[in-house]
């Protein structure tokens, strides 16, 4: 076969492929390296084999090759027959036995290819020794290694930060603590051309931070957007849907449900399906009791993806808004089965047990939860908040190890101090917790501002207590505890005028409540009293 001929089925094989036509891929790729016996055809032929799913065939073809032990590219390609095959031992066992150290370092001279196939051309593609990581990583998870496929995915970022999967599985799957991501992400090293990159992960990875932390990190992609006004790329990516839900994200964990509903609402209207948008608007539905959105949600994830984890807690959380938590439960458990390493399932059925009192079975899922995803403080926070509701107050000290900047730590951490009668740190806690949020207080703040007060008026603090209760009554005009806090204290302060009339306002609420009830008679009683002494 002629050079010229030979160059053209190459340039047919390459056609086929972008074109998905993989049958026609590998008829025609077969010849070509027939024909030439050349390592560059032999490998194109085990690509076209591997996209079109013949993957033993591809693997036989590559082992038969005596170069596969040679060229990192043919083994890392025979690994990933093995990975479709679900052969995790064997897949390990063709990349090498190379070593990770507990930093993410990696120790492997044999890994060192002395040989490499020509580039397609490519200006950039992302380091080969990352992708092999990658595998590995995948390959340890698969067989429930968590901790050795942890320090995988961190060699395989540390490689090429540009190998996203890798940071992705860090990230959304809680391998790692707050502080051990921020120590990665500052060990990475960017060029100059993807500054952009390293803003965006930096919001990724801190999604619990403060408010002008994220904030600044936003500002810092569209500053970078800014100073680049001449690429479309640059121009373009404000408004990309990843960086979009990555802010929602971020309005979801500071409480800002609406805002963070209205955003993923937009997004799913240009792109409905972003599954991680699609995650961030179930979560702020739940918050906000749309149960139509979650209905109609469901409906399209399980019609779509049925074979997703995320479409059966979906439907899990539509029962879980309507209180059908019989139903929410065996939807939380399907999709744990569906795929065990999905946090929201494990979280979702817990709080399905725990909300029914079923203390044990809710206490077994969050401690699977912390067991699957250490570096997620959730599960640990919720086994606090469990305790807390059985008076048993040991366990919410142990979230914040894992995520020091969740506002909702502090606030678990106040109510068991609150409970143990220490007041004053309970006091502190409460007001590290509404620090977090000072410029963007909501109404899901309202309870931590009644529990300060309350705390202030155990400590005598009766015109502080009085300030936080009439803010907590700003955020939410039907706080029955707010008003009947605020009552209580000027009953105390001796303002039994104000004190009766925050009575009234607390029992139109709740007009069964025996505290403000019997409070109420005693300051009309008292109030009584004063006009007799005065006449």
């Amino acid at each position: 076969m002629k050079e010229e001929e030979v160059e053209r089925l190459r340039g047919l094989v390459r056609d086929c492929v972008s074109k998905h036509l993989y049958s026609s891929a590998i008829f025609f790729a077969e010849k070509v390296a027939a024909a030439t016996s050349d390592s560059a055809d032999i490998y194109m032929q085990a690509q076209a084999l591997f996209l079109g799913r013949q993957y033993r065939r591809a693997l036989h073809l590559l082992n038969s090759s005596s170069i596969v032990l040679r060229d990192l590219r043919f083994r890392y390609l025979a690994a990933k027959c093995l990975e479709e095959l679900k052969e995790w031992h064997q897949c390990l066992t063709m990349l090498g036995d190379a070593k990770v150290d507990e930093h993410g370092n990696v120790n492997s001279p044999k890994d060192c290819s002395p040989m490499y196939l020509e580039k397609d051309g490519e200006d950039h593609e992302i380091n080969i020794n990352a992708a092999v990581c990658y595998l590995r990583g995948k390959a340890y998870e698969a067989l429930e290694n968590r901790v050795q496929a942890r320090l995988w995915y961190i060699a395989a970022v540390k490689s090429d930060p540009l190998c996203y999967e890798a940071l992705e599985s860090l990230v959304e799957k809680y391998m790692l603590t707050c502080e051990e991501e921020s120590s990665l992400l500052s060990s990475l090293q960017f060029g100059k051309e993807d500054a952009w990159l390293s803003s965006f992960y930096s919001c990724l990875v801190k999604k619990h931070d403060k408010e002008n932390v994220v904030e600044a990190k936003l500002r810092d992609i569209e500053k970078d957007t800014s100073c680049t006004a001449s690429s479309p790329f640059m121009l373009a990516l404000t408004t990309n849907a990843d960086v979009l839900a990555c802010n929602a994200e971020y309005y979801y964990q500071c409480g800002e449900y609406l805002k963070c509903f209205e955003l993923t609402s937009l997004l799913l209207a240009k792109d409905p399906f972003h599954l991680k948008c699609i995650l961030v608007h179930l979560a702020a539905a739940m918050e906000l009791g749309h149960s139509n959105d979650l209905y109609l949600m469901a409906c399209n994830l399980i019609k779509d993806h049925p074979q997703k984890a995320i479409s059966w807690f979906a439907i899990g959380c539509y029962y879980f808004s309507i209180k059908k938590f019989d139903q929410a439960r065996k939807h939380f458990s399907k999709a744990t089965s569906v795929d065990a390493t999905f946090p929201p399932a494990w979280i979702g059925s817990g709080n399905a047990y725990a909300v029914q009192e079923e203390t044990d079975q809710a206490m077994l899922a969050y401690r699977t939860a912390a067991r699957l995803f250490p570096g997620c403080h959730l599960p640990t926070l919720y086994i606090g908040m469990e305790y807390t509701r059985t008076h048993n107050f040991k366990l919410a000290e142990q979230a914040r190890t894992i995520c020091p900047s969740d506002p909702l730590v502090y606030n678990e951490l106040g109510v068991v101090a609150y409970h143990m009668k220490e007041y004053k740190k309970a006091v502190q806690w409460f007001e590290t917790t509404l620090s977090h949020f000072a410029s963007s207080m909501n109404e899901m703040w309202e309870p931590t501002l009644v529990n300060l007060a309350h705390a202030q008026r155990k400590l005598k603090m009766f015109h502080k207590a009085v300030s936080s209760y009439e803010k907590a009554l700003a955020l939410s005009t039907r706080s029955m505890s707010a008003f009947a806090g605020i009552a209580y204290t000027y009953h105390l302060m001796n303002n039994l005028d104000a004190a009766v009339t925050y009575y009234h306002k607390a029992l139109w609420l709740k007009p069964e409540d025996v505290f403000c009830t019997e409070m109420l008679s005693t300051a009309l009683e008292e109030q009584g009293s004063k006009l007799s002494s005065y006449t």
